[in-house]
């Protein structure tokens, strides 16, 4: 069987946004809430569903998942496997123009619904915070009073939960599982019966795994979307995030060397990412800036 980036945004779509797949997204969202004991939803349904044609150059300002509740929650979700500070600010713009868009015309405030989002990183953002899932909701500081549902942010930090060795103690861990396959170099079949028994839609997902690996043009498209990831995502959007994060810092350490800072930061981060999709040195090079020397360091 195929081996294939799980964390890849064409496949993830595929698993949680295409039509009839709505058991596999139902079951990670209620994962991430059960975690901190939040009430699970009955049924979801994917507003911007997976389109087989779809390509890289269709993503640019829109997140990977777009739900919604029977309540009417409005859940989003976004992968991403590069990043930096900035990204929290980009998520916090994600969750406004989410929560803007559940008003529609004549409608009064009260009629505002609550938006959930969950990130999937593999990459460390949240700094001074060590645990792999942590949840953001609006409250009063002194008396943890929380003024609204409303706002509920998650974050899924992968690289930490590596770090953490945390055991497979319920359907949470299963997903972290599943979604680090890539770091933990273990074949899908090898570890498929033990996820099963801590969370049994592990089933349906292996089985989509393995129809997506072995469906020729869903594979050749993956293969495609792995290629130009770097090109067009990581490089526009990242230095662009870099440059953000290097002016936010020259307000204390001086312009030029918070700038100088930032871009480096994700040049670094990039690297990691390509070396660790097997890219060539060379072709990292010539993406990130680095020399050589400083990528076989990482």
């Amino acid at each position: 069987m195929r081996n294939i980036n799980v964390l890849n945004d064409y496949f993830m779509r595929y698993l949680f946004a295409k039509e009839g797949h709505e058991r596999i997204l139902k079951n990670l969202i209620n994962s991430v809430r059960a975690n901190y004991n939040q009430e699970l939803f009955e049924e979801v349904k994917v507003l911007n569903t997976f389109n087989l044609k779809e390509t890289v150059t269709d993503k640019q300002s829109i997140v990977d998942v777009r739900a919604v509740t029977k309540s009417g929650e409005t859940v989003l979700i976004e992968i991403q496997r590069v990043g930096n500070q900035s990204f929290v600010y980009r998520s916090l713009y994600y969750w406004a123009k989410g929560y803007v868009a559940n008003l529609r015309n004549n409608e009064k405030y009260n009629d505002l619904k609550q938006v959930i989002v969950i990130n999937i990183l593999d990459f460390n953002l949240l700094k001074g915070i060590d645990k792999e899932h942590s949840c953001y909701v609006i409250k009063e500081i002194e008396t943890n009073h929380i003024l609204t549902n409303h706002f509920e942010m998650h974050f899924l930090e992968l690289q930490k939960y590596l770090e953490s060795n945390s055991s497979l103690k319920d359907e949470l861990y299963a997903w972290f599982y599943f979604l680090t396959l890539k770091e933990k170099q273990i074949k899908m079949e090898e570890i498929m019966e033990i996820l099963v028994k801590k969370n049994p839609i592990m089933k349906e997902v292996y089985d989509e795994y393995n129809k997506f690996a072995n469906t020729k043009d869903l594979f050749e498209n993956y293969e495609e979307y792995e290629k130009k990831y770097f090109d067009i995502l990581a490089l526009s959007e990242e230095r662009r995030l870099g440059i953000e994060e290097g002016i936010v810092k020259g307000r204390e350490e001086g312009i030029k060397e918070g700038i100088k800072e930032g871009i480096k930061e994700t040049q670094i981060s990039m690297a990691k990412n390509m070396k660790n999709d097997k890219v060539d040195l060379n072709t990292i090079s010539k993406y990130t800036g680095l020399s050589i020397e400083e990528i076989e360091k990482l």
